[in-house]
């Protein structure tokens, strides 16, 4: 009756410990990994001036979705990024696209690395002069054993961009 906790109990305890750390520190590299992609894919919409939501890039607008599309692609494989998950529904103007990790968009119900969302955005008299892009990117509560539980959503947005 001297000791009120076994060696099982104390092992139980410690693994348990152990993997709640684990899955800590499996959620803030996870979060500071997509914050760090959602940056990256701001900056790279906000530098070149917006991005084309059409099918075909228009001529004379300056934006040339496969250089975006490629920048984007660049930051995606030097930060490791392998996150998916599903993108908003397009409401009314609002335009939402998907993408895969190697560029490609995603069509049907297909997981998405990341999403733009391009918003207009009423100028003075009312009409449409400018948009402000918002980039969604994933990351979930990995534990190693249980895998992911929880899929969570970065958002960011640009500054508003002329048309």
């Amino acid at each position: 009756m001297k000791e009120s906790i076994g060696g099982t109990q104390i092992f139980i305890v410690v693994i348990a410990l152990v993997l709640i750390f684990t899955a800590i520190m499996a959620f803030t590299i996870n979060h500071s990994n997509a914050f760090a992609v959602k940056d990256q894919i701001v900056s790279i919409i906000e530098s070149s001036g917006g991005f084309d939501m059409s099918a075909e890039n228009i001529e004379g607008s300056g934006l040339d979705n496969n250089e975006v599309i490629e920048q984007i692609v660049d930051a995606l494989q030097a930060n490791s990024y392998r996150q998916v998950g599903r993108c908003p529904e397009a409401e009314g103007d609002i335009e939402v696209e998907g993408y895969q990790r190697n560029g490609s968009k995603v069509m049907g119900n297909d997981k998405a690395a990341f999403c733009i969302v391009k918003i207009p955005s009423n100028g003075d008299r009312g009409a449409v002069t400018k948009y402000y892009y918002q980039v969604i990117v994933f990351y979930s509560l990995d534990i190693p054993i249980v895998n992911e539980l929880f899929n969570f959503k970065a958002v960011g947005e640009t500054k508003p961009l002329y048309s």
